[in-house]
């Protein structure tokens, strides 16, 4: 089965459309999944420790023309537990932290542990890829090292653990084709 992975849209409905075109024209039957941060919390972190109870217009950018697009399953963000959490709206709660497809785990990211420089520490999993996003920048890890990411060439996997980040598409309107038959990863970059 084909799976389209895309991350980190952050409420962009101009490069969230553009991506699904792509996916339309590159992969049209491949099953869409989100890994988080479909929405923009527009309350810091550091501001969301203490407000509560706020309105949902002034905690986030929500509008009926990007909510259209949302027409695939995802994980939750740390967006939308911000949101959640300084509005008291459970809807942005509905999404699973995790999820399993054929030989992946699926996160958004924010349960990495980042050091300082931002290098990732990668939770144990059952499966042998682990796809996912939040720091907004495409990568290929294996065994802790960063390997180089080529774009529409397909990555045989199948031999090794793997870590993918499969880039947002909220600055660079990226995303990755996982093949789970052919165990394969294209990293994908809508124009």
């Amino acid at each position: 089965m084909k799976y389209a992975i895309l991350s980190d849209l952050h409420s962009h409905y101009k490069n969230t459309k553009k991506v699904l075109n792509h996916i339309q024209k590159v992969a049209p039957n491949a099953e869409i999944i989100g890994l988080g941060d479909l929405f923009e919390c527009t309350i810091g972190k550091k501001k969301a420790k203490t407000i509560r109870n706020a309105k949902l217009k002034d905690a986030a950018v929500i509008n009926d023309k990007f909510m259209s697009l949302l027409t695939f399953p995802s994980i939750i963000g740390n967006q939308e537990e911000r949101i959640a959490l300084v509005t008291g709206d459970k809807r942005f709660l509905q999404y699973e932290k995790a999820l399993v497809i054929e030989h992946a785990t699926l996160i958004h990211g924010h349960q990495i542990e980042w050091d300082k420089t931002y290098n990732p520490t990668f939770p144990s999993i059952k499966t042998p890829l682990l796809f996912f996003g939040h720091s907004h920048e495409a990568a290929i890890y294996n065994n802790g090292q960063r390997q180089p990411v080529p774009y529409d060439i397909p990555l045989a996997v199948g031999q090794k653990p793997y870590q993918i980040n499969v880039g947002p598409v909220v600055d660079n309107k990226e995303w990755c084709l996982y093949d789970s038959q052919a165990m394969t990863v294209t990293f994908m970059q809508a124009q």
